[in-house]
């Protein structure tokens, strides 16, 4: 379900920390929640993400103010990533960044391919390049090997 992000689920999301925290038989399942959502949303484009996929509907108005809430609430958050009911998404995040090439990909991708026109121009780019081999090749081609005369 989509979650609402507004001043009223901040204080919900403060006091469920704390109880979880406070109480050692309590469930750490906001607190999890917590801490999983500061790690997705680092920067103002994850909570743009977010928020254009539906997952969250963000009331505060800027990507900023999302990412510095989960940062300031789960900042001094103590808990077990494996004994919590997100081990396994903790676990699948971590092995997919770890490997380089996804890292390396989606950096060039964002970097480099941020608008459409960039992606289109490069297509294009490499198309010329590509011919221009072929022209090369068998310009050499027909100066080493001339048509036999008949």
């Amino acid at each position: 379900p989509q979650m609402i992000l507004d001043d009223f689920i901040i204080s919900v999301f403060l006091n469920c920390v704390a109880y979880e925290q406070f109480y050692a038989d309590s469930s750490n399942h906001i607190t999890s929640y917590v801490a999983f959502m500061g790690c997705l949303l680092k920067h103002e484009d994850d909570a743009a993400f977010l928020n254009e996929k539906g997952i969250i509907e963000n009331y505060f108005g800027s990507g900023v103010e999302v990412s510095q809430i989960f940062k300031v609430i789960g900042k001094d958050i103590v808990f077990h990533v494996s004994e919590s009911y997100l081990a396994e998404v903790f676990e699948g995040v971590n092995e997919y960044t770890s490997k380089g090439c996804h890292v390396h990909c989606a950096e060039f991708l964002h970097t480099h391919f941020d608008t459409p026109w960039t992606c289109l121009s490069s297509c294009a780019a490499l198309t010329l390049l590509i011919l221009t081999v072929f022209q090369a090749f068998f310009a050499g081609y027909a100066y080493f090997r001339p048509p036999k005369d008949k």
